[in-house]
């Protein structure tokens, strides 16, 4: 019964629903057409009384004129005031339909503008009434005077009781239909009634014994291959519930897959960029964008033309040949991005196969190294072999040279003697200096350097140093030592200190101008020892100064490279400081000199006595 009443309910609810949607669409439609027949008739009538001249249209005084008549011939209810206006917009006459005000409007300049059609407000705001207004010019002996201004309700969803009989006519056939339709359903749901209530009764009974069979065969059937559809429907069900679960699985397993190995990618140490069949970018980690230059998420869909020119890299990775790719399993090729720019960059290219079908190509695997500072490396070793090559030979000339020399018309001179014998003893010393380099640095960096630090009087030790350094050399240079008479001892490597304070020397004398100073200077605080070694020569350059503690590094600038030299005395300098835990720094002014300064910090002093007792 409950069922019943919700369902005759339901369809009183649908029907007035219905009803109410009907009435909508037919007031909608209504209110459409009168809009329409109010622009149609306003424009028509318009163009009408614009090719009346302004005498015509404006009455003199006492006299009916033709808006008085248009408004009592005027047919449609909508048609709410006609007015005639000068140029300015003062109004010369007007005819409106009762309680209607004629609406305020801004008049149009333009020609273009003068045929027209607005809708306006009322100038109630509170009356909310709008009107659809046509506007055309009105001429007197070809001289422009004035519009014609023709004005209608604009007409809403209103209701009006005239209209009544053709509602009702409307709703009747509809509300008539309702009790039809519920009993004609009523009707055909009754089989099904009969079935629903016989499964309550099986449930209340709980078995299928207790109940009778149906006299009708029908039913019988029918319930049958009910019985068969829903034992298929759960059969479907629990195939698509299992298929379900495993593509769940599936794709758990596969996003599990797919974030491990962007996680590989984006750890990657190098970048690393994968380009489909279509030659566009698909994937690229986060290092592509430090070594490119360019956003990775904007190479994403890219062609490699439309993110990179250069003439090296663009054919190899084009996706357009697929033989060549497949005769190589790698192409490789290391290009400078910036001519400006020291940094190189290397593009391997490997093919990637579909995984059962070798001869098909699916895309490349791009991988962008950075091989800048091997590359650095190696040009710098090149440098350095030529140098070595350069060093070593020319005093084996020198050598070779003054030898010969003495072996033949040399031997009986005594000052040629003298001469070859301090020549010889030079350059001797020159590549007894170079090896000893070479190999201290070797050492150094294969560990085998042990420093046999003990306490030295560093007022004697530098005062020593220099005068060796300088011996002979005052003729080039002007030299000067300050250092205080009273200085603390220092725990070091005296044989290994003396190299990094010789080298300093060498370069402050080599590269200072002629007749310039040279000067060595110490300081001692409570916490440290500084010594600094200046000079008034060639300075070096600020972008320079970042690199000349690196091997093998020699400066562009001409006046340096004339100067004999293998871009190994700093870096070792540095290197023998740091062992004795100091720091060696460099201040420099291009074409006023330089100044090097070694800052030991006494605490190692303390702590090296400390350890050796």
């Amino acid at each position: 019964m409950q069922i019943n009443q919700r369902f005759g309910l339901t369809m009183i609810i649908a029907t007035l629903l219905v009803m109410v949607a009907t009435v909508y669409i037919l007031f909608d439609y209504q209110r459409g057409n009168r809009e329409e027949l109010a622009r149609a008739q306003g424009l028509e009538l318009a163009r009408l009384l614009s090719g009346m001249s302004w005498n015509e249209l404006v009455p003199q005084a006492g006299k009916k004129g033709l808006l008085a008549v248009l408004k009592q011939g005027q047919s449609n209810p909508d048609f709410a005031y006609g007015a005639v206006v000068d140029i300015d917009g003062r109004v010369a006459t007007e005819v409106t339909r009762s309680g209607v005000i004629l609406p305020t409007g801004d008049i149009v300049n333009e020609p273009t503008g003068w045929l027209g059609q607005r809708v306006l407000p009322a100038n109630d705001t509170e009356a909310r009434v709008e009107f659809i207004e046509t506007h055309a010019p009105v001429f007197d002996e070809g001289v422009h005077k004035g519009f014609i201004r023709l004005g209608y309700l604009r007409p809403g969803l209103g209701f009006s009781y005239s209209e009544m009989p053709f509602l009702a006519t409307v709703m009747l056939p509809i509300f008539l239909l309702v009790p039809f339709f519920y009993f004609m359903l009523r009707r055909e749901i009754k089989p099904l009634k009969d079935i629903s209530q016989r499964f309550e009764e099986l449930a209340d009974q709980g078995g299928l014994d207790q109940i009778a069979t149906p006299p009708s065969q029908a039913l019988n059937d029918f319930m049958e291959q009910v019985s068969g559809y829903i034992d298929a429907t759960q059969t479907k069900l629990e195939v698509l519930n299992q298929e379900h679960e495993d593509l769940t699985m599936s794709s758990k397993l596969l996003t599990y897959k797919s974030n491990r190995v962007e996680a590989i990618l984006q750890n990657f140490p190098d970048a690393v960029m994968v380009i489909d069949e279509a030659g566009e970018v698909s994937y690229a980690n986060g290092k592509s964008e430090r070594l490119l230059g360019v956003d990775a998420s904007a190479l994403l869909g890219k062609k490699t033309r439309e993110w990179c020119n250069n003439p090296e890299i663009v054919p190899l990775l084009t996706f357009s040949d697929v033989k060549s790719n497949l005769q190589a399993n790698q192409d490789t090729v290391q290009v400078r991005l910036d001519d400006n720019s020291e940094k190189s960059l290397q593009f391997s290219v490997y093919p990637l196969f579909m995984p059962n079908n070798e001869s098909k190509i699916l895309g490349r695997l791009v991988v962008i190294r950075d091989v800048s500072e091997s590359h650095l490396m190696r040009q710098r070793q090149t440098e350095f072999i030529s140098h070595i090559s350069h060093e070593l030979k020319t005093p084996l000339n020198v050598l070779s040279m003054y030898s010969e020399s003495l072996l033949t018309e040399g031997a009986d001179n005594e000052e040629y003697r003298i001469e070859a014998v301090n020549v010889i003893h030079d350059e001797v010393e020159r590549l007894s200096t170079l090896i000893n380099n070479l190999l201290a640095i070797n050492q150094y960096e294969l560990g085998g350097v042990v420093a046999q630090r003990k306490h030295v009087r560093m007022h004697e030790f530098l005062e020593d140093t220099f005068t060796n350094i300088s011996k002979g050399k005052q003729e080039c240079c002007e030299f000067e030592l300050e250092i205080p008479r009273e200085m603390s001892m220092v725990y070091i490597d005296k044989d290994l200190f003396r190299i990094a304070v010789n080298n300093l020397l060498t370069n402050a004398i080599k590269y200072s101008k002629p007749g310039g100073k040279v000067s060595m200077s110490a300081s001692e605080t409570e916490d440290s020892i500084e010594i600094a070694v200046s000079d008034e020569g060639y300075g070096i350059a600020e972008n320079d100064q970042k690199q000349i503690f690196n091997k093998f590094f020699r400066s562009t600038d001409d006046n340096i490279r004339q100067q004999t030299g293998h871009g190994l005395g700093l870096s070792l300098a540095r290197q023998i400081v740091r062992m004795h835990h100091g720091d060696l720094t460099c201040s420099s002014e291009l074409g006023k000199g330089s100044r090097f300064v070694i800052r030991l910090e006494k605490i190692s002093t303390q702590i090296m006595d400390a350890v050796a007792s």
